[in-house]
């Protein structure tokens, strides 16, 4: 979900913080003994080392793929991984060209893993530390007050104000970083701020009439634009260019009046100034062109409304004391000063925003070079029409005696831009006839046309020539005659047989003169009789409205425009490029962010002067420690062959499991089986049995409770397809027999990975309908019988089963007195997909907790919740005493005395939200489950990945081998608020790109400071490090603590159960769901969404 852009979304590796990657396609198969119909693969994102292991679980024993990385925004720029050699200072070049990254732009070269810079680091700024020192001693001083008020807390329903920072922690090596933060210096005291709407009025013609180059109703009756009433068009939002242009003019009509104006805009509501504004004339009329070089003008209404004062002063005086009247509205908000920074962040971006055909804005906050600058890679592996682009980021920040801004490299995907010719020249694609290559190449190109903006070559009825902005509604196609035509006196004509018909394939209905009589004609004829062009054979676009459609005009008359933003699911092929182009060093990242983007970002423009406002140079540097990585327990084998404790020391956040098995085995498996699973499109590879026979032979060595035979499957071989009806039957009668069987484990073989949707039915049947363990492997990987690759499946499979494979030799004092429960909780809304209004896919909530100081099994449920909603409210107690209960069952009758939980994904902003909604939730939970006993003690955390703020070594001696901070380095000074209670942790070992350390606030503390004192802190911190070695799927540190990792996954496993809600669409435009029949013996039972009792307080999830 921070900026979850974020999400997408499949890495290998710990491509700087963690997704798997997707699958491929093949073809082939026949159908197996249990029926059912074709398919298209499948596989388990945490069985089978493609997984969601978010910091990369890959040891050598055991470990999937790591959960991709930083897309910066929307599906923006990954973080993965990097090189070796730090810097320090930034000289030398810039960002290098490389190869081509598609039309017009450059791809720069990332530097060697080696290079190293040999410059001075300038150390943490001394003022700004003995500040933070005096702050948090002051606080340290009335640490004693604080607690007993929190204490007292622990009764109410809200957790008031944040707590203080006890101090800043002191266990690690310590370290100087740079930071990805320039220093802003802001010499004013105040702004002004309005506000404004924008009404659009009429539109004036000037001289002639403009006609369109189209066909259809529009080429029928080539004519002007009617004339509009003068009158303001009430009902009509002025969005888009439109606002863009008129707030440009009204900012020039003000600039006019007075020239010692200075103001900024952010080109939406607000406008910043540094004086009154003399608004004589409100609302202020102005026009603007309708069309490059037309002679049509549109005339708009701005009001303004305003102006608020906005108190610099006043912030500047907080940051170097911190100090709030007691009981004041001040002493309890957060974030800090948001009209203040709000003001500086619409400064700041004035200058890229204000010409887009320089740079395109995304968000509020984004901002991508256009022309020369670009920087580029085409994503038309799938023949869709998009391409990925890098930029920057930039947002100012509050920090402990200053203001700082931070600029990171993000990385966007965006629609291919230029003549529309040229790209279908670039593609192959031509009009294309029903059931070939080329209709289905041209239904993935125009997967993201509609909507796009596009600039349609027009003539004056006297000739001249102008562009007009339009947007493309679709490509010209047989289908959508049949839809929208259907009522019309002379729909369309389309050539039999033609999905996507040329100018030559198309004929449209041309009134005679004076709109007698009539004729068909073909598009090509028109454009070439009347215009004097053409047209080749390319797709025809439709720019008309949903109103109004079969609008055509030919690819040589459209140009698309550039900069357009695209929200795109992004298939594998695709992700693997944006992934490679997104994947860059810290070195690159650091260099562009101290060369490149100040030129993109405008950070040297003498229009901030006039602000009173400049930007620092030179990166900062922070103090960060480096803490040591905590050791990891096994079963060991002696000499007896008893098992014994085995410690385990990680190495670069890593090890490995030789010579040792799991901690403790779950559930014995009694009774397993197998089957191979091909696609039609798939070549079937079929894995012989005695491979599954090795395999359990190797999970027996394992130390894992298992019968080391499975049992004989109905049929080696099976092929589904999610798009027959006949697979829900195939799966119906499989699990039919599982259940009869009896079997606890179903093992299914891929034979690629899956990107069809077949894993996602595979596992609710399993979970849900039947509830049956389900384990989805690749079987070219699986056939190899590597031991790395066994492990790693033995690992998730003894999770499933209950058991626990690994834990920490020195816990925490808190998690070894066992009385502690840990928690951890997600929200994720639907992204990324097209969704109508009032259809929204519901967001769900994902929910885990520990049951045993080993913090080994984290059972969870999950549950849907209004659509977009972030705060988790109507289940929360419910779900709340459950896992209580399960506490209590699994240690002796006892509930804890404390809890902890990390919430994931809140933003700053709702900070408030989650002790004012959700805690009274848990409160009340606790409550009715201890009654008359003493209430637990509780400490809530939000942990955030999806923020921008990076660190890069100064030396290579505390650098990694990918030159990133070394795994456990942490920072909570330098770019934080001493106020507060925060610290970034890189828990992982980025194997290439930068690392992305996770960011965790404290929202409310009522264990750690009572108990620890000044030592809470190292506390804190110590116990969210430790718990990143306890990923249990992997043999690596993970890049955020488990609780809030298994939340996350379990949320995904809950969209894999909902495939009417969140899976692709059938043929026919149904999802695929539960088919049936009027047969009583094909009647089967409903797959729910939620998971099988039998499954419930299991980690069904993994």
């Amino acid at each position: 979900m921070a900026d979850r852009g974020n999400r997408g979304n499949r890495g290998g590796g710990s491509r700087g913080g963690d997704r798997g990657r997707g699958g491929g396609r093949g073809r082939g198969g026949d159908r197996g003994d249990y029926g059912g119909g074709r398919g298209r693969g499948g596989y388990d994102r945490g069985d089978y080392g493609g997984g969601r292991g978010r910091g990369g679980d890959r040891g050598d024993y055991g470990g999937g793929r790591g959960r991709g990385g930083d897309y910066g925004g929307g599906r923006g720029g990954g973080d993965r991984g990097g090189f070796r050699g730090g810097f320090s200072g930034f000289r030398g070049d810039g960002p290098r060209g490389g190869r081509g990254g598609g039309r017009g732009g450059r791809r720069d070269a990332s530097p060697g893993i080696s290079k190293v810079y040999d410059g001075a680091v300038p150390p943490p700024d001394a003022q700004i530390t003995q500040l933070e020192n005096q702050i948090v001693a002051r606080q340290s001083a009335s640490l004693a007050t604080i607690t007993k008020q929190m204490a007292a807390m622990s009764v109410k329903g809200k957790g008031g104000k944040l707590p203080a920072r006890p101090a800043f922690g002191t266990q690690g090596k310590p370290v100087v970083l740079w930071a990805n933060y320039f220093r802003i210096n802001v010499n004013k005291d105040s702004f002004f701020k309005y506000t404004f709407d924008v009404k659009k009025r009429s539109r004036k013609p000037t001289s002639s009439k403009q006609e369109s180059e189209q066909g259809g109703k529009a080429a029928s009756k080539p004519a002007g634009d009617a004339p509009e009433s003068d009158e303001p068009d009430q009902g009509r939002e002025v969005k888009g260019r439109a606002l863009f242009f008129a707030i440009k003019a009204a900012l020039a009509k003000l600039l006019a009046q007075d020239k010692t104006l200075v103001a900024a805009t952010e080109f939406k509501s607000q406008l910043i100034t540094l004086k009154k504004i003399d608004l004589t004339e409100n609302p202020l009329e102005v026009e603007v062109p309708k069309d490059e070089g037309g002679d049509l003008i549109d005339t708009y209404l701005v009001q303004f409304h305003g102006p608020a004062d906005i108190d610099v002063g006043d912030m500047k005086k907080y940051l170097t004391s911190m100090i709030d009247a007691p009981g004041t509205a001040d002493e309890i908000s957060f974030p800090r000063y948001p009209e203040v920074v709000d003001a500086l962040n619409i400064i700041l971006g004035y200058g890229p925003r204000s010409d887009f055909h320089k740079t395109a804005t995304v968000g509020s906050s984004r901002f991508f070079p256009l022309g020369n600058d670009k920087v580029i890679e085409q994503l038309t592996q799938n023949w869709r029409a998009l391409t990925a682009a890098r930029g920057y980021f930039q947002s100012a920040r509050l920090a402990t005696g200053r203001t700082l801004l931070n600029v990171n490299v993000t990385h966007g995907v965006f629609s291919l831009a230029g003549r529309l010719t040229e790209i279908f020249d670039s593609l192959g694609l031509k009009a294309a006839y029903q059931d070939k290559s080329q209709g289905w190449k041209l239904r993935a190109f125009a997967k993201f046309l509609p909507k796009t903006r596009v600039w349609v070559t027009m003539k004056t009825s006297e000739g001249k020539t102008f562009r007009r902005s339009k947007s493309i509604r679709s490509l010209a196609s047989s289908f959508e005659i049949k839809v929208k035509g259907r009522g019309m006196a002379h729909p369309p004509k389309f050539d039999g047989g033609m999905e996507y018909a040329g100018p030559k394939n198309v004929q449209f209905w041309m009134d005679g003169d004076k709109g007698k009589g009539g004729r068909y004609v073909t598009v090509f004829d028109y454009f070439r009789q009347k215009y004097n062009i053409t047209p080749g054979d390319y797709p025809l676009l439709d720019v008309g409205t949903e109103q109004k459609p079969f609008n055509y005009v030919p690819a040589e008359m459209i140009e698309i425009q550039p900069g357009q933003s695209v929200k795109a699911a992004l298939t594998m092929e695709e992700t693997t490029a944006m992934l490679d182009f997104a994947c860059r060093s810290p070195y690159s990242n650091a260099l562009s962010i101290s060369t490149a983007s100040r030129k993109v970002l405008g950070l040297d423009d003498a229009a901030l002067g006039k602000f009173g406002v400049s930007v620092d140079k030179q990166l900062l540097t922070v103090q960060g420690r480096i803490l040591k990585a905590p050791t990891v327990s096994y079963n060991g084998i002696g000499t007896d062959g008893r098992p014994k404790n085995a410690d385990v020391s990680p190495q670069n956040g890593s090890w490995n499991m030789r010579a040792v098995r799991v901690l403790k085995s779950g559930t014995k498996i009694q009774r397993w089986c197998w089957v191979n699973v091909s696609t039609p499109r798939q070549r079937p590879f079929l894995v012989d049995g005695s491979v599954v026979d090795q395999f359990g032979e190797f999970l027996v060595n394992m130390g894992i409770a298992i019968n080391k035979s499975p049992i004989p499957p109905k049929t080696q071989h099976v092929t589904l397809d999610v798009n027959d009806s006949e697979t829900d039957k195939t799966l119906h009668r499989m699990f039919t027999w599982l259940e009869e069987q009896k079997i606890d484990l179903m093992v299914f073989i891929l034979a690629e990975k899956d990107s069809t949707g077949l894993y996602s039915k595979i596992k609710a049947f399993g979970d849900c309908g039947y509830g049956i363990h389900t384990s989805c492997l690749v079987g070219r990987n699986f056939a190899k019988a590597s031991p790395a690759y066994f492990a790693n499946v033995g690992l998730k499979i003894n999770l499933k089963a209950g058991g626990t494979n690994h834990k920490l030799r020195e816990e925490s004092s808190l998690v070894k007195e066992g009385k502690s429960m840990i928690v951890g909780y997600d929200v994720t809304h639907p992204t990324n997909m097209p969704i109508k209004k009032g259809n929204e896919p519901p967001s769900l909530v994902g929910f885990v907790s520990s049951i045993d100081r080993d913090l080994g099994q984290w059972p969870a449920l999950a549950w849907e919740q209004t659509s977009k909603q972030e705060m988790v409210t109507e289940r929360l107690a419910d779900v709340f005493k459950t896992r209580l209960d399960t506490w209590r069952d699994h240690n002796k009758g006892q509930l804890p005395d404390s809890i902890i939980i990390y919430r994931d994904g809140v933003s700053e902003g709702q900070f408030s939200q989650v002790l004012d909604q959700e805690l009274p939730s848990i409160r009340e939970a606790c409550r009715l489950k201890y009654q008359a006993r003493s209430q637990p003690k509780l400490t809530i955390l939000v942990s955030v990945k999806r923020h921008q703020t990076r660190f890069y070594p100064t030396s290579t001696n505390d650098m990694s081998n990918s030159g990133n901070v070394i795994n456990g380095t942490v920072v909570d000074r330098g770019v934080t608020l001493a106020r507060y209670w925060d610290f970034f942790l890189t828990a992982h070992e980025a194997l290439k790109g930068t690392a992305r350390p996770a960011h965790y606030t404290v929202l409310l503390d009522e264990i750690f400071r009572p108990r620890f004192g000044t030592k809470a802190a190292d506390e804190l911190e110590r116990l969210t490090h430790d718990l990143c070695y306890l990923y249990g799927r992997a043999t690596k540190a993970v890049s955020i603590c488990p609780p809030a990792y298994y939340a996350d996954i379990v949320c995904e496993r809950a969209r894999a159960h909902r495939p009417d809600k969140f899976g692709e669409r059938d043929s026919d435009g149904k999802s695929g769901g539960n088919a049936g029949s009027k047969k009583p013996e094909e009647q089967y039972r409903k797959i729910p969404a939620e998971v099988h009792e039998k499954l419930r307080n299991s980690m069904y999830y993994i």
